[in-house]
């Protein structure tokens, strides 16, 4: 394993198999306005890559830590339990108190090998779903009858589907108000700005949409695609939306717009039945009939083990997160 600069693990992963959005330049420049050293970039061998990654790293409190979400692989279907270990395991030799790592790749018992050899464990809690579901692009969609009921209403109501090849700066702006505006009416806290949307959409890998009704944008999505494979990234809608399912019909055009593209296979990316709040995003999303997959999911590991339970108190009673 080698620690590379950022030019470099790019150009590397560019032509690699997956890369899931996690690991894209777009992700990167969008998550780094807060400074560029808080990133570190490796690769299991400079002269004959097969496997890469990114990691953000933080402090918390005395704690030193490495997040790393998903890794990059020159080959998807080349799986290798032993690559997996000899890469995570030198990784942990870094100055590091605790190491975390969130992979969307789809399960693979030779990964979990693999990882589990390199020392890691799952954590203590889960904070991340690792359920989706494909849908295959490619077949006809099915879809339940909320869905059925929803896109027949949207017919009744004059929706326009746009498609943005360029995006500019009235774009960004245009798409955070309406996804802020959405978080504003669900009481979530979590805003975006248009600088941030800026740089995410410099990555040719992400594109914008929009759904207009009599010119007015009512809804929007910016989803993420490589190698035939598709997934949203950022969706939101405003109030009147609701009342002309504005986002069924902007599922099914998108649907169709990846198709005609030839993609294959759309992420609905974290389904998360639950009892909570969570719940009617996973209702929407399990309304599209697609083959339910599992991620290969959380696991970490810690120079100590009082970390391990400490981390699960942290992210629970600290910081809020929700427990899945």
């Amino acid at each position: 394993m080698q620690q590379i600069d950022k030019n470099t693990f790019f150009k590397i992963t560019q032509n690699f198999d997956y890369v899931p959005f996690t690991q894209s330049e777009g992700w990167w420049a969008m998550h780094s306005i807060k400074g560029e050293n808080r990133f570190m970039f490796f690769v299991d061998n400079l002269e004959n890559p097969q496997m890469a990654c990114m990691g953000r790293t933080m402090r918390k409190f005395w704690l030193k830590m490495l997040q790393i979400e998903g890794e990059c692989l020159l080959n998807e279907k080349n799986i290798d339990s032993k690559k997996i270990r000899e890469f995570y395991k030198e990784i942990t030799q870094t100055n590091f108190d605790i190491i975390e790592t969130n992979s969307s790749l789809p399960y693979n018992a030779l990964y979990e090998i693999g990882i589990r050899e390199a020392g890691y464990l799952r954590p203590v809690g889960m904070f991340s779903t690792q359920l989706s579901s494909y849908i295959y692009l490619q077949q006809e969609i099915h879809y339940d009858r909320n869905w059925s009921r929803n896109l027949e209403k949207s017919t009744k109501s004059d929706l326009e589907f746009e498609i943005v090849g360029k995006p500019d700066e009235k774009d960004c702006i245009d798409f955070c108000c309406i996804y802020n505006a959405m978080n504003s009416r669900k009481n979530l806290s979590s805003q975006i700005s248009k600088n941030q949307i800026n740089r995410l959409l410099t990555d040719n890998n992400y594109q914008l949409f929009f759904v207009k009704q009599t010119n007015k944008q009512i809804a929007s999505i910016i989803i993420y695609r490589k190698n035939k494979f598709a997934e949203g990234i950022y969706a939101g809608s405003m109030s009147e939306a609701l009342n002309v399912s504005a986002t069924f019909f902007m599922y099914r055009q998108l649907f169709q717009y990846l198709k005609n593209q030839q993609y294959e296979i759309y992420d609905m990316a974290k389904l998360s039945p639950s009892t909570h709040s969570k719940q009617s995003v996973f209702l929407f999303k399990n309304g599209v009939k697609g083959e339910y997959i599992q991620y290969c999911g959380e696991w970490a590991i810690c120079k100590k083990q009082i970390y391990r339970p400490l981390m699960y108190f942290l992210k629970k009673y600290l910081f809020k997160i929700i427990e899945v």
